[in-house]
């Protein structure tokens, strides 16, 4: 059902009038009429264009003047009241339509990507549809609210009947604003505000009587949300005056439920208006609004830091370069980060990213600096390294130059913890960016067991290691081929090696099935990769490829997953290891090949793979069943 009544363009009770329309009607095509229509028009002159503009309708008469009185180089006539009204019942119309849609389950707003899944509305979508219509609305809006043309219109009744419409008509079981509300976009919140502000004025209510109304219109329509950035430019633009009441308005009613929630929470589009409000005119109000949510957005702390080192208050300033820290780190929990003692390359909100945000940069600096006038020296040199890393922890020799740097032995304890976090890090980074799913060989990285981690000791000690790294890597080969375990489980670690040494070039002229086995499904980081392959070659492992080599041929029978384990009747990964093996040793993957015909020999999609990569099929006639 439509939300709003629409009114009428323009009413006539002229028979005759009406009789010549209808005799047109039925005679013509609606383009013949306007054609007869432009054609008696020009035919008319002025002085019969004032004669009939005398018989209509006022408005009417006074639009068609205007109308005709333009040239085709002058700019567009000024619609008269009906037209205007016209199109502001085709937006509401269009508006009506696009809710209706949202109304229905089966409707284009529900999503359901395949037929087992849940299905979900979609209130992006619904949103993005509605902002053409409201930039309709907003060209027709200020003549149809100043001159009464709809005079049953309430923008944000609605808007609040379109929330409710949607909420009510979709089954509960969908949890429609649950996960994600339906937000007003920028167009149709700046056509509420500019509706409610002319109500505002025309009522001679304060500005805050407005954002009030308009807060209270979110609160009491749960699943509603405003554009935060058209709240907020909106405020911006108004005068000092107006910002004032708005601001002494908030105060007096910020305990109150509608605004206390949005104004504790540092992301709402509420709160922002408020902190702007104090900035231009309440500097400690600002600066302790920040301050109380630094745990919610560490950026808050950054006018603080900058108050507070001005004023050279540096206790208090540590505390506060800590509490930004670990909520850029989001870190809970109330404990503050210690740079002492975690790296902030491990946490999850720290340096996954390619590059660091340079505020934060700049926070460490700080925080630095303050540190050492307090001659707290352990922090100052964790930060100090900490920072080194921020932007060059996959850089091995960079990397290893700032745990250098770290003095001794005042300092071992501290920078060996952050060491062994670091070496932990860039070792399942790089062993554990890799699913083999499709073969069922998918391991978890073992980082205290990886060669990545031998590695990255032997660069720490320099090029003199090199000898005990290659035996390290003999040693390792051998327990994962004699371990009690199948060698599956170390797959990441033997194709990150194979793929590593001489960058693979050895591999490829080995076995180019293995090569492209071993290389498929990694997560590739090019600095780290560059690190490894480096070190690699500056500590001698091209030495080591006879004997990968040669443990490939022993072993690679034992990766290969047998096709009693393919959960359908797709086998091409089963066989295409099988091809490795034929590469690498044709003898065992006859062999293998004979096993499988007399098991599997039903399996005709697995013999039919066989025969597509040209490897030889066993005799499969005569089998009993």
């Amino acid at each position: 059902m439509p939300m709003r009544k629409p009114q009428p363009a323009l009413k006539s009770d002229n028979r005759k009038e009406k009789e010549i329309l209808g005799r047109l009607r039925a005679g013509l095509s609606d383009e013949e009429i306007q054609c007869v229509l432009a054609g008696a028009l020009s035919t008319l002159g002025n002085d019969g264009i004032g004669r009939l503009a005398a018989k209509l309708d006022p408005d009417t008469g006074a639009a068609l003047r205007r109308a005709m009185q333009s040239t085709p180089k002058s700019a567009e006539p000024s619609p008269g009241p009906a037209k205007v009204l016209q199109e502001w019942n085709k937006a509401w119309k269009d508006w009506d339509r696009v809710i209706n849609e949202a109304c229905d389950e089966q409707g284009n707003y529900v999503i359901q990507g395949h037929h087992w899944e849940q299905p979900y509305f979609d209130p992006l979508s619904v949103t993005g549809d509605l902002e053409p219509i409201a930039a309709r609305m907003a060209l027709l809006l200020p003549r149809v609210f100043d001159e009464d043309l709809d005079p049953d219109c309430n923008f944000a009744n609605a808007v609040a009947e379109s929330v409710d419409e949607i909420r009510s008509s979709l089954p509960e079981w969908m949890g429609t604003f649950e996960y994600e509300s339906f937000g007003l976009g920028p167009k149709a919140t700046g056509c509420l505000i500019e509706w409610e502000l002319r109500r505002c004025r025309r009522e001679a209510k304060s500005l805050f009587h407005l954002l009030d109304e308009l807060r209270e219109l979110e609160h009491s329509n749960r699943g509603l949300d405003l554009d935060d950035k058209a709240m907020a430019a909106f405020v911006r633009n108004l005068g000092k005056d107006a910002k004032r009441d708005i601001l002494e308005g908030i105060r007096a009613h910020k305990a109150e439920g509608r605004w206390s929630r949005v104004l504790n929470s540092a992301h709402s589009g509420w709160f922002t208006i408020y902190k702007d409000l104090c900035r231009g005119q309440d500097r400690s109000s600002y600066l302790q609004a920040c301050r109380s949510r630094i745990s919610q957005d560490w950026s808050l702390a950054i006018p603080v830091i900058k108050e507070l080192s001005r004023k050279e208050e540096n206790d208090e300033l540590y505390q506060v370069c800590a509490e930004a820290a670990t909520s850029y780190l989001y870190i809970r929990g109330g404990k503050n980060w210690d740079p002492r003692e975690t790296l902030i390359a491990s946490r999850g909100g720290g340096l996954r990213g390619k590059e660091p945000d340079e505020r934060f940069i700049a926070l460490l600096t700080t925080w630095r600096q303050v540190a050492a006038a307090l001659g707290r020296e352990d922090t100052d040199e964790a930060i100090r390294l900490q920072s080194a890393l921020l932007s060059d922890w996959r850089n091995w020799d960079r990397a290893l130059s700032a745990f250098s740097r770290v003095p001794s032995p005042a300092f071992d304890a501290m920078r060996d913890e952050l060491f062994d976090q670091w070496r932990s890090l860039v070792t399942e980074r790089s062993i554990g960016c890799c699913d083999f799913g499709q073969a069922g060989l998918w391991e978890r990285p073992r980082p205290e067991g990886s060669w990545v981690r031998a590695l990255i000791d032997a660069a720490r000690q320099g090029d003199s290691a090199a000898s005990g790294f290659q035996e390290s890597i003999r040693f390792l080969l051998k327990a994962i081929e004699a371990g009690p375990h199948s060698p599956r489980r170390c797959l990441n670690e033997l194709a990150r090696l194979s793929l590593d040494v001489e960058s693979g070039d050895w591999l490829k002229a080995y076995s180019p099935t293995l090569t492209q086995i071993l290389g498929y499904g990694w997560a590739m980081d090019k600095a780290l990769l560059a690190s490894r392959r480096t070190w690699l070659h500056r500590l001698g492992a091209t030495t080591l490829v006879p004997e990968l080599q040669a443990f490939w041929k022993r072993n690679i029978h034992r990766f290969i997953p047998g096709p009693e384990s393919n959960a359908g009747s797709d086998y091409d990964r089963c066989v295409e290891w099988m091809q490795a093996l034929w590469e690498v040793d044709s003898d065992a993957a006859k062999r293998l090949l004979g096993e499988w015909g007399a098991v599997h020999w039903r399996r005709r999609n697995l013999w039919r793979a066989v025969g597509k990569k040209g490897l030889p099929v066993p005799d499969l006639h005569g089998r009993r069943s």
